[in-house]
């Protein structure tokens, strides 16, 4: 899959990509800690947008509209890459800010540099798209334990207190749990429920500890749930979370630096606060499009794949998956892992293609959201649409 020619960059000058130099400057906060894989950077083949049958004047606009250098144009879009059978076809990067969000005080907003340049080796804070790789893991893990999507809580935690007095909560699942319908009665959206989480010093006991109607019963987006999943794997495995996981995954990708900051346990937070590179974000990708295989190994049972990626349950906005939205747009299906501020995995299987897209528009849902949505609406029109016949009589 991989030759020496996917070591060299493409020029994209038709499609105004730019390559910026490694900048000293990081975008974490001061306790930033990158943690550094041994594995090498891997990455694909580079062509042409025209090469995999892309129409390259459709995403030569979409650039310019991204860079503000023609309407309507784009809010603190950070980074682009797009990647189609076999071969990463467009990555773009560009200035911007590096603002973050402060868990531990309130879920606030902190403003960084404003005009950061963004570039190849910078890692970005990902958010939610944290909890895509908390289920990623989680299939590993399961592999590895016996554990099943059925496993529920009176065998996991026999001996809390709160599931030994609670038939209710002691019958809620591992599926459960991946599927946002474990029943308890929480509102991070609208209420401040994410707010007072981030007040504990223990995320499990304060889950369990709040009123439940019913797992199974309704779907309820819920960042306290993968949390508990890892605390679940690390008990399972009987082992660190965090260096299996960058043994079992993040290595044999080739991640090559990247940082995941914990609860206050200590366990690696399951729901956000991983910093990737845009280029680690493409490989999660396509090992998804690819049904869990990279370079010949099944480092992710296929179905498990099929799992995350399919419809578990139906909520507000949309189909969810384990931790993946389903979307349609333009008669096309695929599959998100998603993140506040504008971070996606969009992955397309009937279309063979990739999108990773890293924007910096914390907070501010309809913002990022209505961006990417166009953003992907000109990416599907790329694949549909021919240049114009310049021939004709």
């Amino acid at each position: 899959m991989f030759s020496a020619a996917g070591k060299q960059l493409v020029s994209g000058a038709l499609l105004c990509c730019v390559f910026f130099p490694v900048l000293a400057q990081s975008q974490q906060a001061p306790q930033t800690k990158l943690q550094v894989s041994a594995a090498s950077d891997t990455f694909f083949p580079q062509q042409k947008p025209a090469e995999q049958g892309l129409n390259e004047q459709v995403l030569q606009q979409l650039l310019l509209q991204i860079q503000n250098k023609t309407k309507p144009g784009y809010q603190q879009v950070h980074g682009l890459l797009l990647y189609k059978s076999g071969a990463l076809v467009v990555e773009h990067y560009q200035k911007g800010n590096n603002d973050f969000i402060n868990f531990e005080q309130g879920i606030k907003l902190v403003k960084g540099q404003q005009d950061f340049v963004w570039s190849v080796d910078q890692p970005h804070y990902v958010a939610s798209v944290t909890k895509a790789v908390t289920a990623t893991l989680t299939g590993i893990a399961l592999q590895q334990t016996g554990l099943t999507v059925d496993s529920r809580l009176a065998q996991l935690l026999p001996k809390h207190p709160m599931i030994k007095a609670d038939p209710l909560k002691a019958s809620i699942s591992l599926h459960q749990l991946l599927s946002m319908q474990a029943g308890f009665v929480w509102d991070e959206w609208t209420g401040d429920d994410l707010v007072k989480l981030w007040q504990q010093q223990n995320f499990v006991d304060y889950l369990l500890q709040q009123p439940n109607t019913g797992p199974g019963k309704s779907w309820a987006y819920n960042s306290a749930l993968p949390n508990l999943v890892l605390h679940l794997i690390q008990r399972e495995l009987k082992q660190l979370l965090q260096p299996w996981a960058k043994q079992q995954l993040f290595d044999k990708l080739g991640f090559s630096q990247y940082r995941w900051d914990t609860q206050p346990d200590g366990i690696p937070e399951g729901s956000a606060r991983l910093w990737l590179r845009p280029r680690d974000m493409l490989k999660l990708g396509v090992l998804y499009l690819q049904q869990g295989q990279w370079q010949g190994e099944q480092l992710l049972p296929s179905d498990w794949v099929q799992r995350m990626t399919s419809r578990q349950a139906t909520g507000p906005a949309g189909d969810y998956g384990y931790y993946f939205w389903l979307r349609q747009q333009d008669g096309v299906s695929y599959y998100t892992a998603e993140g506040d501020g504008g971070q996606y995995i969009a992955v397309f299987p009937t279309l063979d293609m990739v999108l990773v897209l890293t924007q910096g528009n914390y907070l501010q849902w309809p913002v990022y959201k209505a961006q990417a949505d166009r953003i992907i609406q000109q990416l599907i029109l790329s694949t549909q649409a021919q240049p114009a016949d310049k021939t004709g009589g």
